[in-house]
């Protein structure tokens, strides 16, 4: 019970992983305010967890979203541990073709989200005496690849975000990090790519395989807890040694030995 009376805010909560981090968090004894667009998948994630939730439902990229995110952690559970920063999707688009409209609403999602959650979830942290911020990135922030400019480019720039927040928030102890998995298997992952290149994708990989989002919800829980409390500004690579070897695409892949 590491999160035993504490409270989390985990946006992006109503599916994938951020539905799984809010399960896990749940069952070491926090509280969760859940954040998405689908009432019924919101509802859905209330029933797995274990313990009081909160639901809140909302375009991230509104500061209004941010801004009854804490209304709701305040006024159901009386204080903010952990905001979890997940909201967002992706979309592969080649760089010639790739819409401005898409780019924007891309880069607005991933980290407009991000500024504005944490913007106001830190105010309250730092009157409450400290917190855990942790946002989520993506190897496509170290890696060039194909159909990436929006989501790598944003993902990149959360990562920067991060290490800023982590220098000027330390003072009110609340830390800040960044858990940057590789190609987890989810749903949001199965609509960009298809079996056949799921399968060619773990190839590229030194572990073989894709990552569980239940691997990932394990990691962000030790980053949120009370053991990482000296780590800041750091971003955690989860990606089965894809980033070390350098290993990404598929024509890299090609070129090594079988």
């Amino acid at each position: 019970m590491r999160l035993k009376g504490q409270t989390a805010i985990i946006t992006g909560s109503s599916r994938g992983l951020g539905r799984e981090m809010a399960i896990r968090f749940s069952e070491e004894g926090c509280r969760i305010v859940i954040h998405g667009t689908s009432a019924k998948g919101a509802e859905e994630t209330a029933n797995l967890c274990v313990g009081e939730t909160e639901i809140v439902l909302g375009d991230i990229r509104d500061p209004e979203t941010s801004s009854q995110l804490v209304e709701a952690a305040l006024g159901h559970f009386g204080r903010i541990d952990i905001l979890v920063n997940n909201a967002g999707n992706a979309r592969l688009e080649a760089f010639l073709d790739f819409d401005y409209g898409h780019f924007k609403a891309m880069i607005s999602m991933h980290l407009d989200g991000t500024f504005l959650a944490s913007q106001h979830v830190a105010r309250a942290m730092a009157r409450l005496g400290g917190g855990r911020i942790l946002n989520m990135s993506s190897v496509a922030a170290a890696h060039g690849q194909f159909g990436f400019a929006a989501y790598g480019t944003a993902k990149t720039a959360i990562e920067g975000l991060t290490r800023v927040l982590a220098v000027e928030l330390a003072q009110y102890k609340i830390s800040v990090n960044c858990l940057s998995p590789g190609p987890v298997l989810t749903d949001m992952l199965k609509n960009v790519y298809t079996a056949e290149q799921l399968a060619e994708r773990a190839r590229t990989i030194p572990a073989q395989r894709l990552a569980s989002p239940q691997e990932v919800a394990e990691t962000a829980l030790f980053l949120v807890s009370p053991e990482a409390a000296y780590i800041t500004g750091q971003v955690l690579r989860l990606d089965g040694g894809a980033t070390a070897a350098g290993c990404f695409t598929m024509e890299v892949y090609k070129r090594s030995p079988r």
